[in-house]
């Protein structure tokens, strides 16, 4: 089966205002979302999975409706260190993480830690490819997610510095979990943000 891997568009930064780590897309983030459904309604997809958090839901909704479909809801598809508080993004805050990855490389996967994170979403994805034999899906989650994923399917151990894709990024896996075999197809495809931008 294929599974079209998308991280969500861009959210509010909660950098100076603070909040609950789980904000709403910005007018951009709107406007990749819409982008990532035109790129993607003609690639046959069967099914839609997201992760329950605002950004990821609202990125595949336009999707949802283009098609059809029902968006079915994963906790275990929550982003990394989801607890932690506010959202920060990444692309202009980047000092701002190297600070707290130097202080704890681990920061990001509190409280479950980085084996935790990885064996959760391993067991969405394994769930969602059992359950979906032979058809194409599209899950809509978030950046580590995205990279502990790829990292699992080649066999690497990655961080977050490491794969880092970009908002509404499309990464294409073939799975068969029977034989337990995750082929990466592609990685951060983002020839349709091409006109709105990225960030």
């Amino acid at each position: 089966m294929h599974l079209l891997v998308v991280r969500h568009a861009q959210p509010h930064d909660e950098t100076e205002t603070g909040g609950e780590g789980d904000p709403p897309l910005t007018d951009l983030g709107h406007a990749q979302a819409k982008a990532v459904c035109t790129y993607l309604r003609t690639q046959g997809v069967d099914h839609i999975v997201s992760s329950p958090m605002v950004r990821a839901r609202q990125t595949g909704e336009p999707l949802a409706a283009e098609l059809g479909l029902e968006i079915e809801l994963d906790d275990d598809l929550k982003e990394a260190g989801w607890q932690l508080g506010k959202y920060i993004r990444t692309e202009e805050n980047l000092d701002e993480y190297a600070k707290l990855l130097d202080r704890d490389p681990d920061y990001l996967y509190k409280p479950e830690g980085r084996d935790g994170f990885s064996e959760r979403i391993m067991r969405s994805f394994t769930r969602v490819a059992a359950e979906n034999q032979g058809r194409t899906v599209a899950v809509f989650c978030h950046g580590m997610v995205t990279t502990t994923l790829v990292a699992n399917s080649l066999g690497i151990v990655n961080g977050p510095e490491d794969l880092h894709p970009t908002y509404s990024s499309v990464t294409r896996i073939q799975a068969s979990p029977s034989r337990g075999l995750w082929s990466v197809r592609s990685f951060n495809e983002t020839m349709h943000l091409a006109e709105i931008g990225t960030h």
